[in-house]
């Protein structure tokens, strides 16, 4: 689906008031309009520059949830069809809002436009929380009750009103598989849009979560390193990239700032690439690393010859260690530090666990196979191997 929203127009809007959800209580009335808001070009043209913004930056794919029970998709899809008026499907919208809200959540405003987007019909819904002490202006037009959009426009253009989030859809949207369309939530600083927003009342989920997208983007980066590069030192950089990418506090992970940040220009186009042919969206989505979190803290590299050495990240960071290409098939592998151990076996270089612990196995995903042979550096000095030892040479 789409991550360019320049051609979404507002044709037409409403606003209804919602209020607070009083915990135990009966629900308090809504304030619903009768007809829709006055809306002249000035302010039509600053609310789709904010809308297209908003959807541009945060939109995040979501589709309906049938186990979720709203009643939003099937209201939705009947305005499509043309079953519904716009009065009519925004007052329904406007109770699921209040039903589906608990009473922690603030009363508000919710505004619902009739739009177009790609020349075919769509749905917009906007949910804001009102100022304090400030309540929106009911005025009367053509005998009929409304509010004015000049407030709920002064309480978005807002700099500081982030306490608002958005819902699309549109006919391309209304699919077989279930009702497709976008939602933001500006408030969550680009994590997940908030849960009662998303499933109470849109009855959505995410279309991609959020974890496996992130592993997807994972497993996909460390393919690519693997399957085009022979340098060594290109294929450790760019592994190292991934993960510490990965292990950073951004709430999210924009796939075009990293190629532009860690790659060379070389190799930028053809990783784009690479992430589309393995279903990895190149825009920017909610990273969570709950799915490979155990595999972003050792580095692996394995040898042609059999040997591997692992390694925690911060060793390679710390350069205590590392590769060097040498240019003829052959890398140079340089280990620095203190001798704690060794042994024989498959299990060589690996701390001794106690079997009441799973040994933790490298993955896969995080190999840099392929170096066709290794020359092993050891900088300290071994103590002379004991009469009767057999004297082996070191694993990595």
């Amino acid at each position: 689906m789409r991550t360019d929203f320049g051609d979404f127009v507002v044709e037409q809007a409403i606003v209804h008031v919602v209020p607070q959800r009083p915990k135990g209580e009966e629900p308090l009335p809504l304030q619903l309009s009768e007809t829709a808001c006055r809306l002249d070009d000035a302010v039509r043209t600053a609310l789709q520059a904010k809308l297209r913004d908003v959807l541009d930056r945060l939109g995040r794919e979501v589709v309906e949830d049938p186990e979720l029970k709203s009643p939003l998709p099937d209201a939705v899809r009947a305005y499509l069809a043309g079953g519904q008026d716009l009065v009519e499907v925004s007052g329904e919208l406007a109770h699921a809002l209040r039903d589906s809200q608990n009473g922690s959540s603030s009363a508000g405003l919710l505004l619902v436009a009739a739009a177009r987007l790609d020349d075919r019909h769509a749905l917009l819904m906007v949910k804001l929380e009102q100022e304090t002490g400030m309540q929106a202006n009911e005025i009367v037009t053509d005998g009929l009750r409304t509010f004015d959009m000049q407030y709920f426009a002064n309480l978005l253009f807002t700099e500081k009103s982030k306490v608002y989030k958005v819902a699309l859809f549109s006919e391309e949207g209304d699919t077989e598989q279930g009702l497709q369309g976008w939602a933001a939530d500006p408030q969550k600083s680009g994590k997940d849009v908030a849960r009662f927003f998303l499933e109470k009342f849109l009855g959505c989920r995410h279309q991609d979560d959020p974890r496996e997208l992130t592993r997807r983007f994972h497993d996909t980066a460390m393919e690519w390193v693997n399957s085009r590069f022979t340098d060594s030192e290109v294929r450790v950089d760019y592994v190292m990239a991934v993960m510490v990418e990965l292990q950073s506090s951004a709430g999210t992970l924009d796939p075009v700032t990293f190629l532009e940040t860690h790659l060379q220009e070389p190799h930028r186009d053809d990783f784009a690439a690479f992430l589309t042919e393995n279903d990895v969206p190149t825009r920017a989505f909610d990273k969570n690393t709950e799915l490979i979190s155990s595999r972003l803290q050792k580095v692996r590299v394995d040898l042609a010859n059999g040997a591997f050495l692992v390694a925690p990240l911060e060793a390679v960071q710390d350069g205590t260690v590392a590769l060097e290409d040498l240019g003829d098939g052959r890398t140079t592998v340089t280990v620095t530090g203190k001798l704690t151990k060794t042994s024989s076996g498959a299990a060589a270089g690996r701390q001794h666990k106690p079997q009441s612990q799973p040994e933790e196995r490298p993955s896969q995903k995080e190999m840099i196979p392929g170096l066709e042979s290794v020359v092993l550096t050891v900088p300290a000095r071994m103590p002379h191997a004991r009469s009767g030892d057999d004297c082996l040479p070191a694993q990595t």
